[in-house]
């Protein structure tokens, strides 16, 4: 399985590349839309990991594309605004399976795309509706803000 990071933030992506290679997916990252959108056209990306910093029609054509180009991918979407950008973002977006704040733990995130993936091994072919969305907050600092939002059943087994 590859994923493909396209991170604008150096240091987290490496993060997240290392969560991701540790969690047993072949991984490519980049802070540059045009090599991302390059990795897409060239090869199977079966998990997709994207923040929020790349703006514009560039970062719509980006998940439009790896949405045309593989029908099972699994989106994760990072973003400062978990709260905003939870009910847009996987409304235009099928994909996107989890709506992430930016500081959320890779390790975190890795788990939860590895759960995503295994609910798209054991319901495909199934018209499964979404289920109901689960909040997290960060309870370590007390933070109102929630750290993630998922529509997946299983998200829950990863949060704590």
């Amino acid at each position: 399985m590859h994923c493909l990071i396209v991170d604008t933030q150096p240091g987290r992506l490496d993060l997240s590349m290392i969560a991701f290679l540790e969690a047993g997916l072949q991984v490519t990252g980049t802070g540059n839309l045009q090599v991302a959108e390059a990795c897409l056209r060239r090869s199977l990306v079966d998990v997709l990991v994207i923040d929020k910093g790349p703006k514009g029609p560039s970062h719509a054509r980006l998940l439009r594309l790896a949405e045309t180009r593989n029908s099972q991918l699994v989106t994760m979407f990072l973003t400062p605004t978990v709260e905003r950008d939870s009910e847009p973002v996987p409304r235009a977006y099928p994909s996107v399976h989890c709506v992430l704040g930016a500081n959320v733990n890779p390790n975190l995130v890795a788990k939860l795309a590895l759960a995503s993936l295994a609910e798209k091994t054991v319901c495909s072919g199934l018209d499964a509706e979404p289920f109901l969305t689960r909040v997290q907050f960060d309870t370590e600092t007390g933070d109102k803000a929630p750290l993630f939002q998922s529509a997946r059943a299983n998200a829950d087994r990863f949060a704590a």
